[in-house]
């Protein structure tokens, strides 16, 4: 009888090679995803950052514009007395005589004029944890206007800011010093 030849002509991958190649596989789909994730996290960290700044710049703006505009009433019956102290609340006076009142509110900052409801100047999706308010000098230089006074007023605002969506967390704190223009008082 005559040999026969086997000949073993299978075309295919062994069961060591296919699991070689899913290991591959699965090691650079998790690294790929655990970089989609990283990005998704900073992106959103970034949006909310972006977010808090823009509201305190607003809240900072709405500050800023009405301390140059008003002056400092330093007869206000919320302060401590004496002001030396950081303040919860600043009371501004206009050249018309209305009284404006800046103070946090629960988690806003809010402005009343002339003892009306507090209005709100910050939007819902951030969180003021804290606005503070120094006044320099501590006491109204312009007592007598007999004599030029010897400083002009300005208040220092630190306010802090946190984002409330709780994928999207960010937290600020800004100062900024504003000189108070307007001069004497009106009476």
């Amino acid at each position: 009888m005559g040999k026969k030849k086997i000949i073993n002509n299978q075309q295919g991958f062994s069961l060591m090679e296919l699991l070689v190649a899913t290991s591959i596989f699965v090691i650079i789909a998790l690294a790929s995803l655990s970089i989609y994730v990283a990005t998704l996290r900073a992106s959103q960290k970034s949006l909310a950052l972006t977010r808090v700044q823009q509201e305190a710049q607003l809240i900072m703006q709405v500050l800023a514009k009405k301390i140059r505009t008003s002056h400092v009433n330093y007869d206000y019956s919320g302060y401590v007395k004496p002001i030396i102290n950081p303040e919860d609340e600043l009371a501004l006076t206009d050249l018309a005589g209305d009284t404006y009142v800046f103070k946090k509110t629960g988690a806003s900052a809010a402005v009343s004029v002339n003892g009306a409801a507090d209005k709100n100047i910050s939007a819902d999706n951030v969180n003021v944890t804290d606005l503070k308010f120094f006044i320099n000098p501590t006491a109204n230089p312009f007592i007598t206007l007999d004599e030029p006074p010897n400083s002009t007023p300005y208040v220092t605002v630190i306010l802090t800011l946190s984002s409330i969506k709780a994928s999207q967390s960010a937290t600020l704190t800004i100062q900024q010093t504003v000189p108070q223009r307007s001069g004497v008082e009106a009476e």
